[in-house]
């Protein structure tokens, strides 16, 4: 392929999201403008429905259908996934059952814990308590001493970032197995400005920190924003896991699910429910026998797997840096990434604004639009996981020619060495009998179908469904139902009593929701006071003790607003946008600052 196609190939898959709106809006004019009475009417009798709204009938009741799938997974994953946290917060870290290992380097024999954690915290214009809280809650850990390595990833452009990184590292290096910072610089040819490109830069020193193999197969990164709160109970499942199941250490992703527990009752009723629905997708996957959970802000993945995949990507289509980090790994492996969830739930704040009375309320409701478009302006992932599937069943379709051209009875070191060459991971060469040759795992087709469907229902239904029902809804207004073809009309009625179904399964979700929320407060609670900061906390109204303040739940009702705002429209915004540009000003979300600034005094640089 030339570079000319190559590009011309990159711009068609990322417009992919674009284009489909566009064929949904010319399927809506040929149904409802061209021949909105059917084939063969008249001003007294509707006529058989054309092809265009057969098409739009059978489209619009999937969308619909799909539509309650999604609040019915999520109110049965959230239920699960509060079961799992009940029962998992009694089981206590042992610090018996802390591991090292020796290994031989070439400057001597080291012993490093197993496994060894490596947390990376992007910061840009973090503000100096937010960072020094996050630390605290780290440094409280009974493990963390043992086999905590805390990277600090500054930016360049950052004034002084090297002092504030600094001064937090003296602060609290004695608390961790090591402290290190990064400095990312800026101009870097071909990157965009992002947590993704801040992360590669940090992993590529992660790297040179530890170059031996063996150690490498020990370390875990995790990887988390600067104002998120992890339990103990985290990182101690991860390690359980690395013990458990050391034939998938190498290709395991950790996912925790979200609660947004600190100012949740200080921010507009549409952002709260814009972000009860935003962590409600994240734990809608984290449900026993899902083979696909796609990671929110926070995840841990091995080292190893982090180089083999290269690290994280810079370039501007990496912005969703969690989904593109899981895609890369996952289309990387074919499909067989295996995936590990965490119960024990990470801890962040809503994005809120410190401006007093209405302005403020308005400088929120903005904040988090701002937000909800970097959010949405990922579905150029959609795009990439086109171009990595077909770069997938190349690689295959290499495998199976390559077997073909060389004799069956070519050495298995040959086959090996074939296979990692054109981008095998060792994991998948699976092994045969000594008279056939190794050969690779298939792809996973079921994985691949799966994150499919999800990238749909994150990219395409929010925007095919806000354009469907707004058109729809002035159709019907506008033509008396006897005129109606009758199919189309059964589609449309049929759609709106989905609707009724999918807003009051996500009634049943935000009344689970708030069961919880009130256990996971209640965990943090007990972790702040064995920390020696609850006090500070409470004092400072560092807690969110419950999701609806004023009318219970019936207060969400209202959810669809938030939605439509935070979630249809910043969709669309993206996915048009992606047809000019694929870069976007990364603006840094705004986060609470009065309840931290008592960590300030006296440590700003």
């Amino acid at each position: 392929m030339t570079d000319t196609e190559s590009r011309a190939w990159a711009y068609l898959t990322r417009i992919t999201p674009a284009i489909s709106v566009v064929w949904v809006v010319v399927l809506l004019i040929f149904a409802f403008v061209v021949a909105p009475y059917g084939q063969g009417s008249s001003n007294r009798q509707p006529g058989e429905a054309t092809w265009w709204q057969l098409v739009l009938s059978v489209y619009t009741v999937a969308l619909h259908i799909m539509s309650i799938v999604f609040p019915a997974r999520v109110c049965f994953a959230i239920g699960e996934i509060t079961a799992k946290i009940k029962a998992t917060a009694s089981i206590k870290d042992d610090p018996k059952s802390r591991k090292t290992r020796s290994v031989r380097t070439e400057k001597g024999t080291l012993t490093v814990p197993m496994p060894l954690f490596v947390i990376m915290i992007p910061a840009y214009k973090e503000d100096m308590g937010t960072l020094e809280e996050t630390l605290r809650v780290l440094a409280a850990h009974p493990q963390a001493r043992h086999c905590y390595h805390v990277y600090l990833a500054m930016e360049a452009k950052e004034e002084k970032s090297n002092v504030k990184a600094q001064t937090l590292i003296d602060r609290h290096t004695k608390s961790f197995y090591k402290m290190s910072f990064t400095i990312h610089p800026e101009g870097i040819p071909g990157e965009a400005q992002g947590k993704s490109s801040n992360e590669s830069w940090a992993a590529k020193q992660v790297l040179r920190d530890y170059p031996d193999h063996e150690v490498r197969q020990n370390v875990i990164i995790t990887t988390m924003d600067a104002d998120t709160h992890l339990p103990p109970r985290y990182f101690s499942q991860i390690a359980r896991y690395h013990l458990e199941f050391p034939e998938t250490n190498d290709i395991t992703v950790y996912v925790p699910p979200l609660v947004f527990d600190r100012n949740l009752h200080r921010v507009p009723l549409p952002v709260r429910t814009a972000d009860l629905m935003w962590a409600g997708a994240g734990i809608s996957s984290l449900y026993s026998g899902s083979t696909v959970c796609i990671p929110t802000s926070v995840y841990s993945l091995p080292l190893s797997l982090v180089e083999f995949v290269g690290g994280w990507d810079t370039g501007p289509g990496a912005i969703g840096e969690d989904m593109h980090m899981y895609l890369k790994c996952f289309f990387a492996l074919s499909g067989n990434l295996e995936v590990r969830v965490v119960y024990a739930a990470a801890s962040q704040c809503n994005v809120s604004s410190d401006v007093r009375g209405f302005y403020g309320y308005l400088d929120g409701l903005n904040a988090r639009y701002l937000q909800a478009l970097r959010h949405m302006w990922g579905s150029l992932d959609t795009g990439y996981a086109i171009r990595q599937t077909v770069a997938m069943v190349n690689r295959h379709r290499k495998a199976y020619q390559g077997r073909a051209d060389l004799p069956p009875d070519a050495p298995k070191s040959d086959w090996i060495n074939f296979y990692k060459k054109i981008g095998f991971h060792e994991s998948q060469l699976q092994k045969q009998p000594k008279t056939r040759p190794v050969r690779p795992r298939p792809i996973h087709k079921m994985n691949v179908y799966t994150i499919g469907h999800r990238l749909f229902e994150a990219h395409f239904l929010p925007t095919h469904l806000v354009v469907i029902l707004t058109t729809s809804s002035i159709f019907t207004l506008l033509t008396p139902d006897f005129l109606m073809p009758r199919i189309l009309r059964i589609a449309l009625d049929f759609s709106g009593w989905c609707r009724l179904a999918g807003w009051l399964l996500m009634l049943v979700f935000f009344f689970r929701y708030e069961s919880y929320h009130q256990l996971c407060v209640k965990l943090r609670k007990d972790e702040m006071r064995k920390a020696g900061m609850l006090d500070e906390m409470v004092e400072h109204d560092g807690f969110s003790n419950k999701v609806f303040q004023v009318a219970g739940v019936f207060e969400t009702g209202l959810f669809p607003i938030g939605g439509f705002i935070f979630g249809a429209i910043p969709a669309m915004q993206a996915v048009l946008s992606h047809i000019f540009t694929d870069r976007i000003t990364y603006v840094v979300s705004l986060k609470p600052q009065i309840a931290l600034k008592r960590f300030a005094r006296g440590i700003t640089p």
